[in-house]
């Protein structure tokens, strides 16, 4: 392993922790991304993910969710770059088609991105945001060393009107367990059956770790969230998913679920000779796809429609029918066939995370959702500090 680190970090919290850590790792200080990149190729040390890049975050790391565009509908959520890449090996990962870059980023001002998020959303006092670190990285993955979980979970903690979400394919979660969360984090995880974590999920955790952190957390007092995404199509998957759906509310009590989301395989055309190159064995792209409104590819609509509805009432059967369940980037009509209903915008989705989140954990003391009211609140994605 080669530390990377940015001139005037060296000696930076961040550093000192990965130093610990890795006490054999060499480390290299670099006055930017572009150098610490052409170091690692220079050392031919660019083939596997597993190199730390620990700078400063820089320029607007804290947004609306990029999402995609209508006709899918999106829900608002807010997420802050915390890190960027990931030690795990997802075959589906769209990190490996976005981010050109095989080293794992760690940004070492975790307080000023703190600042950030206050600054933000002191904006909207009445708005409700629900803030997440794992788009460009596994909230988790090495928060052990980082102790950014720790300090965003208090902070989410003493304010008014965010709930902090923390998403993994992990069971990295002991050095969380005694913080004092006030109720305000959600702690997540990507799920699949067994056999595609063992097939498609390279170095992440098994569903046994996974389940046994899902208790630890819950018996911490942390509220759950769980992601069915992406939901793969495979030999035997109506039996698999439905097996891991009974399994997982042997786990989870319905009663300290805040979410669970739907979302089936999708990515941009270009992605899938990058998958062919890196898992030449890989049989995740024998299934016939269809490029979307968005211009990802997609399964065709009536697979992903069956895909859903097997998933959706294995939830309710074995779940409970309060859970809030919804779609990740798929339009009003796959709600309506599976669910029954279908937000009316990106702001009614919003408002309804909301309703449902004051009503089911009433001792979070969120503020009071109005409808009108979450209309109006400012998302632009483009919007900048």
């Amino acid at each position: 392993m080669i530390l990377y680190i940015t001139e005037g970090w060296e000696k930076g919290k961040v550093a000192e922790a990965f130093y610990r850590a890795y006490p054999r790792a060499a480390r290299i200080l670099v006055q930017d991304n572009e150098e610490a990149r052409r170091a690692l190729y220079e050392k031919e040390a660019a083939t596997e993910k597993h190199h730390i890049f620990i700078t400063p975050a820089r320029g607007r790391q804290f947004r609306v969710c990029p999402g995609t565009g209508a006709p899918y509908i999106c829900c608002y959520y807010w997420t802050l770059h915390q890190s960027s890449n990931c030690p795990f090996d997802c075959t589906y990962c769209i990190l490996q088609y976005y981010l050109n870059n095989p080293l794992l980023t760690v940004f070492a001002n975790t307080e000023a991105l703190g600042n950030m998020v206050k600054m933000r959303i002191d904006r909207e006092p009445q708005r409700l945001f629900r803030v997440g670190t794992g788009e460009l990285a596994d909230s988790l993955a090495l928060d052990h060393i980082t102790r950014a979980g720790p300090y965003l979970i208090r902070l989410a903690a003493a304010q008014k009107n965010m709930l902090l979400e923390l998403k993994t394919k992990s069971d990295n979660i002991d050095h969380l367990l005694d913080v004092p969360h006030g109720g305000k984090t959600i702690i997540s995880w990507s799920l699949n059956p067994a056999e595609c974590i063992r097939s498609y999920e390279y170095h992440a955790a098994d569903l046994d770790a996974r389940m046994c952190a899902v208790e630890k957390v819950q018996d911490a007092g942390y509220l759950l969230g769980f992601h069915f995404d992406p939901l793969l199509i495979h030999a035997g998957w109506p039996e698999g998913y439905e097996k891991l759906v009974e399994r997982l509310f042997r786990h989870a009590r319905p009663d300290r679920i805040a979410w669970i989301s739907l979302g089936s395989l999708r990515f941009p055309p270009e992605m899938a000779e990058k998958m062919r190159r890196k898992f030449p064995d890989t049989d995740m792209l024998n299934e016939e796809m269809i490029r979307g409104v968005d211009g990802k590819m997609r399964y065709f609509k009536p697979r992903r429609l069956a895909l859903y509805r097997h998933l959706y009432q294995s939830i309710r059967h074995y779940g409970a029918k309060d859970l809030f369940v919804y779609f990740c980037m798929e339009d009003a009509e796959v709600w309506r066939q599976v669910m029954g209903f279908a937000p009316d915008s990106n702001e009614h989705l919003d408002y309804l995370f909301a309703a449902h989140l004051t009503e089911k954990f009433p001792n979070l003391d969120l503020p009071a959702p109005n409808l009108p009211e979450y209309r109006k609140f400012e998302s632009p994605r483009s919007w900048e500090l």
